[in-house]
């Protein structure tokens, strides 16, 4: 869909605020599994994630000025030694735990909740501007 019209701003604004949505959503599951040592399907405990904000293009390759949120993996454990852990090692006697801080992820939702409400702003603005011009047209 072009973006040319008086919806632009509008457009914008809630692609943003699908990208903080999903960037706070990702904050709250990373902050529930902070600490995990339970193995998952591929034998190691929840992998933090984070979103990444991607520019959209058109068709001709033109920045839109809307972003899309890509959700990435990122892989970082923390060992520690507890041979009575019912997820250590038997062997080696080492768990392994994910390694999430729970006070950034905290901090990403507070930063993600501020652009949210901050885009949510422009969208009341964009629309109180558009009934502004509605009114007008009618007069």
């Amino acid at each position: 869909m072009p973006l040319n019209g008086i919806f632009t701003g509008m457009a914008i604004s809630q692609s943003a605020l699908s990208a903080e949505g999903r960037r706070m959503t990702v904050a709250a599951e990373n902050l529930a599994h902070a600490g995990s040592t339970q193995p998952l399907e591929d034998g190691l405990p929840y992998a933090r994630q984070r979103v990444h904000f991607q520019e959209m293009l058109d068709a001709q390759g033109r920045p839109t000025g809307q972003v899309q949120a890509e959700l990435l993996q990122s892989p970082r454990y923390t060992t520690r030694y507890e041979p009575d852990h019912p997820h250590a090692n038997p062997e080696t006697g080492m768990v392994v735990e994910s390694d999430i801080d729970p006070i950034l992820e905290l901090t990403d939702m507070m930063v993600a909740g501020r652009a949210y409400e901050s885009n949510a702003n422009a969208v009341r603005g964009f629309l109180r501007m558009h009934e502004t011009a509605l009114r007008m047209g009618e007069g």
